[in-house]
């Protein structure tokens, strides 16, 4: 279908061509051609999110089918970000047989208790719970005096009171506990943060961490962790503030203690970075890189008089 109007944003043909042969591949059924071709045409839909959506589901659909469970589920949670965000696997333009088994998928693969505080996923928690052949459709037929979309079966669980949340509604989790999709969103920030040794790439695990960091500011692992990935990227501002939210889990690590003074000399605050420097200087190495900095921020040492004397 041609759009009515052109997108303040195109892809780039060699993209639009990646996602051409890897949907004609995956509809051939050449799984391992799909998923590379399709892994490759995501990087250039980033800016258009509901394409973006639709390129994820078909990528999905060809790792589940190649057996790799890891990425299938890396991929998963980047529907559910885009989901979030822009709404965008809902209006995604995917056929109903991919999203199909696409949903299939997520509900053999994703454990019940992240679709449970995934809301746009949560409908499919019952689904991985049913047996083969037992959903609504197949009860009613197996039990027509039973009326159709009833939910309690023979010895199952009768429908949930009025009091309970509403479905689609997020679980809330204890103050400072994250919940598990926000844990998993973290975890791979720190894995991508961990392949940027090689990639030099800060920009996906940083966005990451600063989104669960940014939703739970009573978080310090999430304020500690966007701040070391924010520092690295020589983003000094943004780290000072994500160290400063750290709070305590900063002050109690010599390590973050200087990267915190590193990005308060960096914007301008020397007095600031003196201070924390101060603190943490008896607790690490003195390596090249922080002798470096120490001459910088509190000035070099006194070189010795004539006489070998301080």
């Amino acid at each position: 279908m041609v759009a009515s109007s052109v997108p303040a944003f195109a892809a780039h043909p060699h993209y639009e061509r990646l996602l051409r042969e890897g949907t004609f591949a995956l509809e051939r059924g050449e799984m391992e051609k799909a998923a590379r071709d399709l892994r490759l045409a995501c990087f250039g839909l980033l800016e258009e999110p509901k394409r973006l959506a639709g390129c994820l589901t078909r990528l999905a659909v060809a790792q589940a089918a190649d057996g790799d469970d890891e990425d299938f589920q890396e991929t998963f949670r980047r529907i559910v970000e885009v989901q979030e965000r822009f709404g965008a696997y809902q209006a995604a333009d995917v056929d109903p047989e991919t999203r199909q088994a696409f949903e299939d998928q997520v509900a053999q693969r994703i454990p019940a208790k992240i679709l449970e505080v995934t809301p746009s996923f949560e409908r499919l928690v019952q689904k991985a719970a049913e047996p083969a052949g037992t959903g609504p459709e197949d009860t009613a037929a197996a039990n027509p005096a039973q009326p159709s979309g009833a939910t309690e079966a023979a010895g199952g669980s009768p429908p949930p009171a009025e009091t309970e949340p509403a479905a689609g509604d997020p679980v809330p989790a204890a103050p400072g506990k994250l919940t598990a999709e926000e844990t998993a969103t973290l975890d791979r920030a720190r894995s991508l943060l961990k392949a940027s040794k090689y990639s030099g790439d800060l920009e996906e695990p940083l966005r990451l961490a600063r989104q669960v960091a940014d939703t739970r500011p009573d978080s310090s692992e999430a304020q500690s962790l966007t701040a070391v990935i924010a520092y690295r990227a020589s983003m000094w501002q943004e780290a000072v503030t994500y160290f400063h939210r750290a709070g305590d889990t900063v002050q109690n690590n010599p390590e973050m203690l200087f990267y915190l003074a590193v990005s308060l000399y960096e914007t301008g605050d020397r007095s600031a970075a003196a201070d924390a420097l101060e603190r943490c200087l008896p607790r690490i190495d003195k390596t090249p890189f922080v002798r470096s900095y120490r001459d910088k921020i509190l000035g070099p040492p006194n070189p010795p008089n004539a006489d070998g004397s301080p």
